[in-house]
């Protein structure tokens, strides 16, 4: 039995905030939008105050980006703005390094 086929299939969103938060605000923010909507808060993967990475179940992927960008508060707002099965592709376009890997 393969791993995958055990744990299932990741997916990751990538997302922008309005405005510099704190990684607190963040998991505050993404606990207060999906919480009461019975949704497993999903791990961040990278967050730089602005932009991160967000890995969910692939069955949870579009309850969470409804819930993201349906959101009342206007405080914080989240904006979606790629989702991928693999975290590199969103690295690569979102978080370019400025140095070259030796």
């Amino acid at each position: 039995m393969v791993v995958k086929e055990k744990r299932g299939r990741r997916r990751y969103i990538a997302f922008r905030v309005d405005s510099m938060i704190s990684d607190g605000e963040l998991l505050a923010t993404l606990n207060a939008t999906l919480t009461p909507l019975g949704i497993k808060v999903p791990k961040v993967m990278q967050f730089d105050g602005r932009m991160g990475i967000l890995r969910c179940s692939p069955l949870d992927k579009d309850k969470v980006i409804s819930a993201l960008t349906e959101r009342k508060d206007l405080r914080n707002r989240i904006e979606t703005l790629s989702t991928s099965g693999t975290l590199l592709t969103l690295r690569e376009k979102y978080f370019p390094e400025t140095e070259t890997r030796a």
